[in-house]
């Protein structure tokens, strides 16, 4: 009988018609955030609160400057709010009034955001060519 893999992999959840798979980092803070960070229009949505510059952004504002479905802008707001980078502020008022506002924990992301807006001017990810010489080299006559 062959021998298993030893990388674990765990099937979770269908998340909005895409497997979900856990890598044998599971439990790695940074690579939990680049998990969350890497989820679709999870980059632009931070980008849209911290462009407010503080001030709190309704759900249809949000919505409308991202183009966003309701159901995928608020599966990224509860993930952020649940991480304590974003804050809901509901309403009681007749049409409900919803607001999201960045919190300080989620204003350190710029200076994040900063840092590799700098690495990706200096840098590319296009590929590099690797030159490997197998053997000997020899030196013409």
């Amino acid at each position: 009988m062959a021998e298993s893999s030893s990388v674990p992999f765990v099937r979770l959840p269908r998340e909005e018609g895409r497997a979900v798979s856990r890598s044998s980092h599971a439990g790695c803070p940074v690579a939990d955030l680049f998990a969350m960070l890497g989820q679709p229009h999870m980059l632009d949505l931070l980008s849209a609160l911290l462009g407010s510059r503080g001030r709190p952004l309704r759900f249809t504002e949000i919505q409308n400057r991202l183009g966003l479905s309701p159901k995928t802008l608020t599966h990224r707001l509860r993930t952020l709010v649940g991480a304590g980078i974003v804050v809901r502020w509901a309403y009681s008022e007749i049409p409900p009034r919803v607001e999201y506002e960045i919190t300080e924990k989620g204003r350190e992301f710029s200076q994040v955001f900063q840092i590799l807006s700098d690495w990706a001017k200096h840098n590319t990810l296009n590929p590099v060519p690797v030159v490997s010489t197998v053997g000997r080299l020899t030196r013409g006559p």
